[in-house]
């Protein structure tokens, strides 16, 4: 692998990818609705000269080709970047400091740094089609894919609509999320759980409302909610095996409106979040059945709005993480691999793809609290060190450039059916075709 061409190229574009960040970063859109930003997507790999094909709904597939990429033992490997912003009017600062620049759109905002990581992977694609040109001695193809929808809409199942139904090969495939809770000059890349699965709930409990004199005249949903809730408290340790890490959070509750009425309807909201898809499976079944057998008791009805999951946790693969880490020394020896962290219990929609190719996520540094950008993920504060993003283009070029170098052979069990049997395993609704009609 060429590591000190890929360092030098990767420093080199940096103008460029904050560039990139910057549009991005004043221009974003919400999830399934990134119309624009992949048309800026699109003109800026045609400026490259790299072939990509528009999935529509679901995001931008480009590709790479070096020698004998058709030929069924050459190496294919995919890089991934997500495109969506959140509903979060971002504050005017970072909480240390005025931002260079902000969201341009009210109430949106890329408060989850995929404005980063679009840039970083434009970036990369840069490099690999420089170093694509001058190497004649390596085979294989490399897929950029810039996803759409992360942030729940579900749109990679129009990614893995399109992937399968043309039968396209991917050996392995590897992602990078900006990571402010760990400093800059530092990379997260280790084998094991990366993001949470998780299960979503939204239920309403009717009952039967009444004068609060006389609470005997009624069935208040409200009395049904406290033993739903405490139910829960105790089925932790109850039905989930010690080993296995499983959070319950009931983030949403309304019901009544005045202190002499009894209630009749009560709606709560909630999440699961787990890495282990039988446990989640599990909390899922019980949930139900702690659910129906209290509103029978109470003498509520209940309304299932959401219920689904368990989705797919996002689990790193032990070799993909080897061969990370290993390529990525290679390039920036004097980074510090960071070996003890927390796991991550929020969820990422990269799980599906690693659940069908072996493959993982790292986790890029951007923590830097003399430029106050510590702040957590989703948050209006939140900010990021671009200082980091030329380590970002590192990794993923260095990950691809070492996939194709030494095209290993990883032991890997994918997921059994296709993607609408993954979307009835994960109780996820098709999302809804938001782009025009061609």
């Amino acid at each position: 692998m060429e590591a000190e061409k890929i360092r030098e190229l990767s420093l080199a574009c940096q103008t460029e990818v904050l560039a990139l960040r910057k549009y991005f970063h004043c221009a974003p859109e919400l999830s399934a609705r990134e119309q624009s930003t992949m048309a800026a997507i699109a003109a800026q790999l045609q400026k490259s000269g790299i072939p990509f094909t528009v999935i529509p709904d679901g995001g931008i597939l480009a590709h790479l080709d070096w020698a004998d990429a058709n030929a069924p033992d050459a190496p294919h490997v995919l890089l991934r970047a997500d495109c969506d912003a959140l509903p979060i009017q971002e504050s005017e600062t970072n909480g240390t400091f005025s931002r260079a620049y902000q969201s341009a759109v009210p109430g949106v905002s890329h408060m989850c740094g995929h404005d980063a990581h679009m840039a970083m992977l434009l970036g990369a694609a840069g490099v690999l089609k420089q170093l694509c040109q001058g190497d004649a001695t390596l085979r294989g193809r490399v897929y950029l894919l810039f996803e759409r929808g992360e942030e729940g809409g579900c749109n990679y199942y129009y990614i893995l609509k399109y992937i399968q139904s043309k039968k396209i090969r991917i050996d392995s495939c590897v992602g990078l999320h900006v990571a402010p809770d760990l400093p800059t000059g530092s990379i997260w890349l280790e084998e094991g759980p990366g993001h949470a699965g998780n299960v979503n709930f939204e239920i309403a409990l009717t009952g039967t409302g009444g004068h609060g004199s006389r609470p005997d005249l009624a069935n208040n949903p409200l009395d049904c909610f406290v033993a739903i809730a405490n139910d829960l408290n105790t089925f932790r340790m109850k039905c989930i095996p010690p080993q296995d890490i499983l959070t319950v959070n009931i983030g949403s509750v309304h019901c009544g409106a005045k202190r002499n009425i009894v209630p009749q309807r009560l709606e709560f909201k909630g999440t699961c979040r787990f890495y282990n898809s039988k446990s989640g499976s599990r909390f899922k079944k019980k949930l139900r059945q702690i659910i129906t057998a209290n509103a029978d008791l109470y003498g509520c009805q209940a309304e299932f709005g959401v219920f689904t999951g368990p989705s797919m946790a996002q689990l790193n693969h032990r070799e993909a993480a080897a061969l990370a880490r290993s390529a990525f020394r290679e390039v920036f020896p004097e980074i510090t691999q960071i070996a003890e962290k927390e796991p991550e219990m929020s969820s990422e929609s990269f799980g599906v793809l690693c659940s069908y190719y072996p493959g993982m996520m790292g986790l890029l540094g951007t923590g830097c609290p003399e430029k106050g950008t510590t702040q957590g993920l989703h948050n209006p504060q939140f900010d990021l060190d671009t200082d980091a993003l030329p380590y970002g283009v590192a990794a993923y070029a260095a990950y691809a450039m070492k996939y194709l170098e030494e095209n290993p052979q990883f032991s890997f069990q994918p997921f059994p059916g296709d993607i609408d049997e993954m979307m009835a395993y994960t109780d996820r609704p098709v999302p809804p075709r938001l782009d025009p009609e061609m």
